[in-house]
């Protein structure tokens, strides 16, 4: 039946061709046709051919029937998506061939740049572990909101270098090395870099040659829902670099005030005791609901989504800077429940009021990430870091692990620091594909 109705298709086209070859319009159903081809409908529309493009560089899968390559102008519909995050690319969608490539129209379009602000030197020994990008680290609170509900293409785009090496009496190469971290939505992706640093004694009576940048990419392929807002940072840990003065790091001293994995330790908090609770209040142990980067033993909480508990607990930390700025980072996650007042909150406190804003605080939205921070203290000064909970009815748990709170005290010298961002800064890009 197809083939037959196809048939007459032709032929009724061809006819209408053919009637009309004497003159320069042809119109159907019409009779007064505006061009060379006049399609006069109010309920109809013109189907292109469809067609599974590989590519935009594919000249292949469509052909001139009368030979040879296919004629500049060619219209059809490809129903193909690729993401092998090359330029060539394609998604579902009307494409003209302009006689060596296939272009799109009415291409959905989506793009964002987000841009590293200020230079970072790391450091092989930050006691932090991974440092923030400036401008787009975890402390930046930055955010994607996807305008369209499908595939999306995540390119981070990062620089790198080494710092000043070792010398010699002769010629001294050494490499510099670290792990970029990028989260999104709560997933972490990692991915590492290399540089190179040298010196050369017989050059000006000895050359160090730093600061020579190395570019890498990440690119991601995630399926969003438009309307909804992401999450992002992007942070990066330095690995020790033998053949670096200082190896890959020189300058301040690094000294924990709060370096707790829970393994083995004594909660102190303050909380209203129920009964009918799992925990009395927050504890140190090996509960499951942990966070993603926890291991062993953690802070945990839990109300186990009892109607009749009632937990309010907050577990204090203290330590006394002996400097005006500490670092801060943790690892943490908040199981909320749904439609019922349970919140998880941490803070700094000086003994008499909080200071700053709240470092994490989450009211009926769950979390399940990492925290870093630098904060400006009063050395000399008693603070506690304080992680509190508060569940008024069936809450479920929070967990924390990896709390470090540590300053930096000394001479500040570049000598041996590895480089992060200069001349071209790190980059995140957002770009919308299809569907």
């Amino acid at each position: 039946m197809k083939k037959t109705t196809f048939f007459y298709c032709i032929n009724f086209v061809t006819i209408v061709l053919l009637q009309s070859i004497g003159y320069s319009q042809v119109g159907i159903n019409t009779t007064d046709p505006k061009g060379i081809i006049d399609f006069n409908s109010s309920t109809l529309g013109v189907v292109y051919p469809n067609v599974a493009l590989l590519g935009t560089d594919d000249a292949t899968t469509v052909v001139n029937p009368q030979g040879g390559p296919i004629a500049e102008g060619t219209v059809v519909y490809n129903t193909n998506t690729t993401n092998n995050g090359l330029i060539t690319d394609i998604y579902p969608g009307i494409y003209v061939w302009n006689g060596s490539e296939w272009v799109v129209h009415y291409k959905k379009r989506q793009s964002e740049l987000h841009n590293q602000t200020t230079m970072l030197r790391t450091e092989a020994n930050f006691s932090g572990g991974y440092q923030d990008i400036p401008g787009l680290g975890i402390s930046d609170a930055k955010t994607f909101t996807a305008k369209y509900s499908g595939l999306y293409r995540i390119e981070v785009k990062t620089n790198f270098a080494g710092g000043k090496t070792e010398s010699n009496s002769s010629i001294f190469v050494s490499q510099a090395k670290g792990q970029f971290r990028f989260f999104f939505g709560g997933t972490p992706y990692f991915f590492e870099t290399t540089a190179f640093s040298a010196y050369s004694n017989y050059i000006n009576s000895g050359k160090y040659y730093e600061g020579i940048w190395k570019e890498s990419y990440e690119t991601n392929y995630v399926t969003l829902t438009a309307g909804t807002t992401y999450p992002f940072s992007l942070s990066f840990d330095a690995y020790d670099a033998p053949g670096f003065i200082g190896n890959g790091s020189t300058g301040p001293t690094k000294v924990n005030l709060i370096n707790e994995n829970f393994e083995s330790y004594t909660v102190v908090q303050t909380y209203t005791p129920d009964p009918e609770c799992p925990t009395a209040g927050w504890v140190a142990s090996s509960a499951a609901n942990q966070c993603s980067f926890c291991t062993g033993k953690t802070l945990n909480i839990n109300a186990n989504d009892n109607t009749n508990c009632q937990q309010n607990a907050t577990a204090k930390m203290s330590f006394t800077p002996t400097v005006n700025s500490v670092n801060i980072s943790f690892d943490y996650r908040f199981r909320e429940k749904s439609s019922n007042y349970d919140r998880f909150r941490v803070y700094l406190h000086d003994g008499t009021a909080q200071v700053g804003a709240d470092l994490v605080n989450l009211v009926n939205t769950s979390g399940n990430t990492s925290y870093y921070g630098s904060l400006a203290v009063v050395a000399g000064t008693t603070y506690t870091l304080r992680f509190e909970y508060v569940n008024s009815s069936r809450g479920l748990s929070a967990s924390v692990d990896n709390v470090k709170v540590t300053e930096v005290s000394g001479p500040i010298s570049n000598e041996g620091r590895g480089y992060i961002g200069n001349e071209v800064d790190c980059q995140i890009e957002f770009t919308y594909i299809g569907e």
